[in-house]
């Protein structure tokens, strides 16, 4: 089991066990299976987060070298399906109850990383509307 995997499952469970809800980012591979539901074309391009509490899984259990099977309740009617989540397509760990997220790194291109940081860098410009701006002077009640 990779190190990353290793840290990313404790923390899983400290986030779960401590503040009973916690969040896996996954990202689309032919060896991640979510049930018959599957990705959908969005989440095969952005990923899919996938939140794990005490009332939406069963037989929650990770494998020797890093991987999740569980059934994944899924939708209004919290319809289970049968998940696997192979070691290699979760790429982070979070809780925004704790207030804490655990990115794996190796999962990034070091060109992506390069362009991310310069993005950060470089300040944002706002633009101001064309409208006209109206003073509330005029409108304000004097005392009399």
């Amino acid at each position: 089991m990779k190190i990353q995997i290793k840290y990313l499952q404790n923390l899983f469970y400290d986030l779960l066990n401590d503040y009973g809800r916690v969040f896996i980012i996954v990202k689309y591979s032919d060896k991640t299976v979510i049930g018959n539901r599957g990705f959908t074309d969005g989440e095969k391009e952005k990923g899919l987060i996938l939140v794990f509490n005490n009332k939406n899984y069963k037989t929650l259990k990770w494998t020797e070298d890093g991987g999740i099977i569980a059934a994944l309740g899924f939708g209004v009617s919290n319809r289970a399906e049968k998940c696997f989540i192979h070691h290699d397509d979760i790429v982070a760990v979070f809780s925004p109850d704790a207030k804490v997220r655990f990115d794996r790194w190796d999962m990034r291109n070091v060109k992506d990383s390069v362009d991310e940081s310069q993005k950060h860098r470089e300040p944002e410009k706002e633009e101001m509307p064309d409208e006209k701006i109206v003073s509330l002077k005029n409108f304000r009640k004097t005392k009399t």
